[in-house]
């Protein structure tokens, strides 16, 4: 089944609202590694104000070299069931929201992320 995980990019704000679709990177097997991926992206502290560029970096970050595979990856604007990890990127507040199965949920801002 792999270690299947989400990070969902919110771009306006107040994450996430019913008139909006997020940009969801998925990975099947990576959800271990995604917070790092995540925090190495933002860690640049470039384009926190730009969604698709910042997405563009992170899904860098989720496929490492992995760039010519044809499974594993994906993007696409509906969240996936079943996944043991989501991190959900709220450009507009700059804040991450951490959901793991069996866990709360964990908010943090951008600065306090890379930070820790």
């Amino acid at each position: 089944m792999g270690c299947r995980g989400t990070i969902e990019i919110w771009n306006n704000a107040a994450a996430p609202k019913s008139d909006e679709r997020p940009v969801v990177l998925y990975t099947h097997d990576g959800a271990k590694r995604m917070l790092y991926n995540l925090i190495t992206a933002l860690s640049r502290k470039e384009r926190w104000n730009d969604a698709p560029y910042l997405s563009r970096m992170i899904f860098c970050e989720m496929m490492g070299d992995y760039t010519h595979g044809t499974t594993g990856y994906g993007i696409l604007t509906d969240n996936v069931p079943d996944v043991e990890e989501e991190l959900l990127v709220d450009m507009g507040r700059q804040e991450v929201i951490r959901k793991r199965i069996g866990h709360d949920n964990q908010t943090f801002t951008f600065e306090e992320l890379i930070d820790d």
